[in-house]
């Protein structure tokens, strides 16, 4: 496969159809990850190819829901900020209706954490705690828990600190999904109850410092009253509450005296809001004063009517494509 060059329809994070030609590079793994990965090369930058095989999707069709949350997950967070931060892997492209589906995301950086963790001084195991609060602050500005925070889900480079494998991540507000076991979950999570919150995330984090700061020792120690005075203070906070009481990401960095601002926020209901009110105003001058609805409704395969129409789209957003992916 390496070296083979293609060109896909995908889908922007806001669903504008584009096209592009991939060139494959060579096979990616990343310790979080489930799904098969390669990196790719768009417009000669490079790019992380997450996707369901047919093989491995008929072998487990789970992996089309991991996909599906990692897509969920992604537009979110691209249609939440406008200067895209670099503490989250960054969804810009995907296919859900090839015959494997895939996701394009911008190449991550650094390596997996858990190497460089090892031979942290306690100044990087500091500067890590921060920056991982950061990650989650963001996160849960946009209203996505990630779900599953591990050190396998963080990428490293000399003191940043990026989340990555959005596969178990969930919406803030949605039902939360019983049965799944993935490491450093909330004890809500585990439980399959209530509402998914942003704090789910911040139990996870917990876990992980704890596990930076005393190694692998840490999951055999329930006890933690003998645990280092600093850390008790930190973490003690999200171990000893229920999840609605549990202090935020941005309560955590600032305890640790971190960057808890945030870049420009647009949120993606108000903007869809936007455009729906406006679709109600034109509509009830169409209609004789009448009221037009305005529920979304849920998203069906259609077959295009207006070939032409739409090959005029794609070729407009083939152009923009390059501004987007370049």
């Amino acid at each position: 496969m390496t070296g083979r060059t293609r060109t896909v329809r995908c889908r922007t994070v806001w669903g504008v159809l584009i096209e592009v030609e991939i060139e494959d590079l060579n096979e990616f793994v990343t310790p979080a990850a489930v799904l098969e990965q390669r990196l790719v090369r768009v417009n000669g930058g490079t790019y992380v190819y997450k996707y369901v095989s047919q093989a491995e999707g008929k072998r487990d069709p789970r992996r089309y829901d991991l996909l599906d949350n990692e897509i969920r997950a992604g537009t979110r967070l691209g249609q939440s900020f406008g200067a895209y931060p670099a503490e989250l892997a960054c969804l810009m492209a995907y296919n859900i209706d090839a015959v494997e589906p895939f996701v394009l995301l911008r190449e991550y950086i650094g390596v997996p954490l858990a190497g460089p963790a090892a031979r942290f001084t306690d100044a990087e195991r500091r500067q890590c705690e921060r920056a991982l609060f950061r990650a989650l602050h963001l996160t849960s500005q946009a209203g996505v828990v990630h779900g599953a925070v591990t050190a396998d889900a963080l990428r490293w480079d000399n003191g940043r600190v990026q989340l990555v494998d959005f596969e178990s991540a969930e919406r803030v507000g949605e039902a939360r999904r019983a049965g799944r076991v993935a490491a450093n979950r909330s004890p809500e999570q585990l439980a399959g109850t209530g509402l998914v919150d942003a704090h789910d995330d911040v139990w996870g984090a917990a876990v992980l410092i704890r596990r930076l700061h005393l190694g692998p020792s840490a999951d055999a120690q329930a006890d933690r009253r003998h645990d280092p005075e600093r850390l008790r203070g930190l973490l003690d906070p999200v171990f000893g509450n229920a999840a609605e009481h549990r202090p935020t990401p941005a309560e955590l960095l600032s305890r640790l005296h971190g960057d808890n601002h945030l870049p420009p926020y647009d949120d993606p209901y108000a903007v869809f809001a936007r455009g729906r009110e406006m679709f109600q105003f034109v509509g009830r001058g169409k209609n004789g004063g009448a009221a037009v609805s305005t529920e979304d409704p849920k998203p069906v395969r259609k077959r295009r009517m207006f070939p032409f129409l739409s090959a005029l789209l794609l070729v407009s957003a083939t152009i923009v494509m390059t501004a987007v992916l370049g």
